[in-house]
């Protein structure tokens, strides 16, 4: 079944004539998210916010984020080799709420993100055009420049996500981006490379569950290729393909694997999707302290298999990329 062309973005998050969300799937940047009056009475506990970021060159996939959710921040940042398939390095760092920030207003000047805590340093920056993407944890450094002038409009999307609960996200794929990297010894030029993003905030449900999956790189036939589908949560609102300069919407496809091992072989299926994945490395974060419990898991690899984008069918081979199963009580 085809899906609707996707609309403009709204200017506002909230319906001005009537204070509720503008729930939609849309092309072009997410409004600043402002809630109202929404979750005034429990909106510590129910709100979060999160940046990811993911580079892809010929060599390599990094992967960093910055989550700050009313009482806790999260970072994490990880360097896969894809040509020896394989996780280089993988940091994680948990701390107090106040050691985050990330932004009401993603497209807002100057800083939109920041964890600081230690040695542990992220942050991203827009500067004009330009978000600045820095990392600091150990042995993983990153210092690059995506360019918000190229590749496709953004998906994105604001959606109920329970009584009295909204989400708001904006995801973007196959932008330019400058810079480097140092793993160990080991110096990565990002020129050349592609670049992508997830921007998340809500109020959301105690009990949150999706699998999701991002990749960037290009066709078969070596168009500049990325997609981002999720299975729950959001669910088919911010499912789309990135080809070329468009974004097209996609549907909700169904995830098969093993949760108990994924380092195994994983499959996405559904309308116009039938990929297969393989992971090389898997970033995992567990928590248990009662109250807040997480099983999360982001494992890194490639992609192989065909999509129909557009009333065209696309391969895809070795087409570098994550996928995630979330299940989380916050």
């Amino acid at each position: 079944m085809t899906r609707s062309p996707l609309v403009a973005a709204p200017a506002a998050f909230l319906d001005a004539s009537t204070g509720e969300p503008s729930c939609g799937a849309f092309y072009g940047p997410l409004p600043p998210v402002s809630l109202g009056a929404l979750g005034l009475r429990d909106r510590i506990a129910r709100r979060k916010r999160w940046v990811y970021a993911a580079v892809a060159t010929d060599e390599m996939w990094f992967s960093l984020a910055i989550v700050r959710t009313g009482y806790a921040a999260t970072a994490f940042a990880f360097a896969y080799d894809l040509q020896g398939n394989r996780m280089m390095l993988d940091r994680t760092a948990l701390g107090p709420a106040g050691v985050a920030r990330v932004s009401d207003d993603f497209h807002q000047q100057g800083e939109v993100a920041r964890f600081a805590m230690g040695g542990t340093r992220l942050s991203v920056i827009r500067r004009g055009t330009t978000l600045h993407l820095h990392v600091k944890m150990g042995d993983l450094e990153l210092d690059a420049a995506v360019d918000g002038r190229t590749g496709p409009p953004a998906v994105s999307a604001i959606v109920r996500v329970g009584e009295g609960l909204v989400n708001g996200t904006e995801k973007r794929a196959l932008l330019d981006v400058r810079g480097r990297a140092r793993v160990g010894q080991r110096e990565v030029t990002l020129d050349a490379g592609t670049a992508g993003y997830d921007y998340t905030h809500g109020l959301m449900p105690r009990h949150t569950q999706w699998r999701w999956a991002f990749a960037l790189g290009k066709t078969t036939t070596g168009e500049p290729f990325g997609f981002n589908v999720v299975q729950g949560f959001v669910g088919e609102a911010e499912c789309a393909a990135f080809l070329g300069s468009e974004v097209v919407p996609m549907a909700e496809p169904r995830f098969e694997f093993d949760a108990a091992e994924p380092m195994k072989p994983w499959r996405l299926i559904g309308d116009g999707i039938d990929l297969a994945f393989r992971p090389g490395g898997v970033h995992a974060q567990h928590t248990n302290l009662v109250i807040v419990k997480s099983r999360f898991v982001q494992p890194v690899g490639t992609f192989r298999g065909t999509l129909r984008v557009a009333g065209r069918e696309i391969s895809v081979e070795a087409l570098p990329g994550v996928v995630e199963d979330q299940d989380v009580l916050w």
